[in-house]
């Protein structure tokens, strides 16, 4: 778009996997730079010289069908492990069920002895920061066998993960829904958000219009338990939330962090000094409000004892 082509996007959602802000946030810039986003499904691609462009895509909208044209088509469907031709069913190396990739456990070590596992072939999630994180890990535990201490290199909820558009969308951890869903009781968890129209590093810098931070968290401590954020830098800010979850960090330890003004980081600790101070606020009514009634009390007996 920015280079001056035409670009239709056929996706049934932006950014399935992330926080539903984070997709609103895209489509508006989408929106406002040009593109065209088709809401449904690629059902057919036909190339076809006698029409325009060359290729022609069958959409499914709604129980209906309708066509996009276009010179250059880009698909991105995601990717599998790749685990055929190499012989692992001679091994007898198990696959995992889910993923197709090859059954690891927490050390990495595949189901046949001696033999570690790494990266995309697990079917594990596909960054190339974690292929490396596993990829290390997997190679001192294959040369320093350790048992129950070996390292473990399976993250799950702990892999920070940033999609490079403009702005950044970047995220680690658990999103709202799938926090509130672990948790069983909606009390058990609570969200900030502030959007990059607050932040002065992003006004500064005329980026204001799209982007936010959004960080969830347990209320009763302060506990994060996840974060995405849209911004021109998301995918540095991230890294410290990456820290707070891999160290059980609170908002609490990220107010009281220093952090660089006007920088786009310095939003976070604004944003864990609020949610700091209102917890205080709250402790100071919880505890002024009983003094409150035992003076009260206190009064009253005062005056049927002088009566």
């Amino acid at each position: 778009m920015r280079l001056g082509s035409q670009v239709t996007l056929v996706a049934s959602q932006l950014l399935p996997n992330d926080e539903p802000e984070a997709g609103a946030a895209l489509e508006m810039v989408f929106a406002d730079e040009g593109m065209t986003r088709v809401n449904g499904r690629v059902k057919s691609v036909v190339v076809d010289s006698s029409v325009q462009g060359g290729h022609v895509l069958t959409v499914e909208v709604g129980g209906e069908t309708s066509t996009v044209t276009g010179d250059t088509l880009l698909v991105a469907v995601g990717r599998e492990p790749v685990v055929d031709g190499i012989a692992l069913k001679s091994l007898g190396m198990a696959l995992d069920p889910t993923t197709g990739g090859i059954l690891v456990d927490q050390s990495l070590r595949t189901s046949v002895k001696g033999v570690y596992a790494a990266g995309d072939c697990t079917g594990d999630q596909q960054f190339t920061h974690y292929a490396g994180f596993q990829g290390a890990y997997a190679a001192v535990n294959a040369f320093l066998p350790l048992g129950p201490l070996s390292f473990k290199g399976v993250l799950a909820g702990e892999v920070p993960g940033c999609t490079f558009t403009s702005p950044e969308v970047a995220r680690v951890g658990l999103t709202e829904v799938q926090a509130r869903a672990a948790a069983g009781r909606t009390s058990d968890v609570a969200v900030k958000k502030r959007p990059l129209l607050q932040t002065d590093r992003a006004l500064c810098d005329g980026e204001e219009a799209y982007g936010f931070v959004k960080i969830v968290y347990q209320p009763s401590n302060g506990r994060v338990l996840g974060a995405t954020v849209a911004s021109p830098r998301a995918g540095e800010m991230i890294s410290e939330f990456a820290v707070a979850l891999k160290k059980k960090l609170t908002l609490t330890d990220l107010a009281n962090a220093l952090h660089p003004y006007p920088s786009y980081s310095w939003v976070v600790q604004l944003m864990a000094a609020e949610v700091y101070t209102d917890s205080l606020s709250k402790l100071y009514v919880s505890l002024v409000a009983p003094l409150k009634g035992i003076r009260t009390l206190f009064r009253r007996l005062l005056r049927s004892t002088s009566g």
